[in-house]
């Protein structure tokens, strides 16, 4: 897998345990990292040489995983100032764009890092971990120690903040997300419900910042108003999902369970769950309150308008965009481009302008080779270093594995209950006539 982040002042592309970083003013300036296992010297190891550098080694909490210095979070600050990696050696790093990128800080977290956001006021980034906590750490005094602010007692998958930095909102794979006021974090101010499978994704729409929007393994996409917890508006992902798979697999009847087998029929629900369309990446248009969805395993990317009055939300669909394949990472740029990034060879990243005509948005493919503007140069620079993905091909997603399988064993109980009785009868029957063999032998 690999992600793609976009901000006023650059675009990164990430490959597993290294990263690409190209200004948007000066395409000819690029900044290249790759994570290096840390010294035992402290914190700055990360940047440092070591004897045993690129060797896998066996993380001190997870014994089976071995770390590469993959990345597992990244992020821009909301003005693009900073911008933050989290890798499996668990090593945050902090970069700065008035520093010409150049590392302002690298410190330790106690846990491999899910997620990553930074307040809109720039001095504080939150990590979330694969425990289920979220820590605090200060981007003004480095040296100080992260402070915890979250606690979930499942795996954190997604945290934002509030753009008045007053909230913070994590979700996890118990289908719960979590409204926590800041600072004082300790102080839940509600809980969105609704989902029935892990929350995988969350963003607020920069137009309307009351309005959380977060996506999930259970084939929906949900709209909230995060402070009051209410659901505003949720939309259905499984024809889209359907339509692509039709034929894959056994229709189940969503109700019962059934489709002609009794014996096979929790096993049909337990797979109708997984199949069920998951969102990988929200994209949340900047300046048009437009969202951009990708799905795990589907090539479509699906576009929503979204208008909120007085009688409430909605969600109209623009438009559905085939990327052939189903896409790593997408995202919007300042300019209202979508950018999507897939795993093809040849030309592994696209981007579409968005126009409005006759109050209708339309979207173009933009073509590199017929602009020399900064993006078409940007897009040219990224596709021609198609060597930079080649570690990310073949790396299976995430949130794969993430599906809670629930097995209702009740049919195989009762199929067992069926197979008994009726050897316990034929048992029986067998019993009585070789007892009325031996008394007709007795009497003759």
């Amino acid at each position: 897998m690999a992600t793609l982040l976009c901000s006023k002042q650059a675009v990164v592309c990430i490959s597993r345990n290294k990263f690409t970083l190209i200004s948007t003013s000066n395409v000819d300036k690029i900044f290249e990292h790759s994570r290096k296992k840390p010294t035992s010297s402290g914190s700055d190891g990360a940047e440092g040489q070591s004897s045993e550098q690129g060797q896998p080694t066996a993380n001190e909490g997870d014994p089976q995983h071995l770390s590469n210095g993959q990345i597992l979070a990244s992020n821009f600050s909301p003005s693009g100032r900073y911008f933050a990696v989290c890798d499996d050696y668990k090593q945050l790093t902090v970069w700065e764009a008035k520093t010409e990128w150049e590392s302002s800080s690298t410190r330790t977290v106690s846990r491999r890092c899910i997620a990553l956001a930074f307040n809109h006021k720039e001095d504080t980034i939150y990590v979330g971990d694969k425990s289920g906590d979220v820590y605090s750490y200060s981007l003004n005094n480095p040296t100080e120690d992260g402070v915890l602010l979250v606690g979930h007692i499942s795996m954190l998958l997604d945290v934002v903040v509030s753009q008045d930095d007053k909230f913070i909102m994590t979700a996890d794979r118990d289908e719960k997300i979590r409204v926590s006021c800041l600072p004082n974090s300790y102080h839940i101010q509600t809980f969105c419900l609704g989902h029935t499978q892990f929350v995988s994704r969350l963003a607020v729409l920069p137009n309307l910042p009351n309005v959380l929007v977060s996506g999930s393994g259970d084939g929906t996409v949900r709209f909230w108003n995060y402070i009051e917890g209410h659901q505003l508006h949720c939309i259905s992902l499984d024809s889209t999902h359907q339509e692509r798979s039709k034929g894959d697999s056994a229709v189940v009847d969503s109700e019962t369970g059934e489709n002609g087998d009794s014996a096979s029929s929790s096993v049909a629900k337990v797979e109708e769950q997984v199949d069920r369309p998951t969102v990988t990446c929200i994209a949340c248009c900047r300046t048009q309150n437009i969202v951009a969805i990708s799905l795990l395993n589907n090539p479509s990317v699906l576009l929503y308008q979204v208008t909120q009055s007085n009688s409430g939300l909605e969600c109209v669909q623009l438009c559905t965009l085939d990327s052939e394949v189903s896409p790593w990472s997408l995202c919007f740029d300042d300019s209202d481009q979508l950018w999507i990034l897939r795993p093809v060879e040849t030309q592994p990243l696209v981007v579409y302008s968005l126009s409005e005509e006759s109050g209708n948005i339309k979207l173009t493919k933009l073509d590199p080779t017929t602009s020399t503007s900064n993006t078409s140069k940007l897009i040219t620079k990224i596709n021609d270093n198609t060597q930079f993905f080649k570690d990310a091909y073949n790396q299976e997603s995430f949130y794969s594995t993430l599906h809670k399988r629930q097995i209702d064993n009740m049919g195989h109980y009762l199929e067992r209950k069926h197979q008994r009785e009726e050897f316990q009868k034929q048992k029986k029957e067998a019993g009585q006539v070789k007892g009325q063999g031996s008394k007709k032998q007795k009497t003759n």
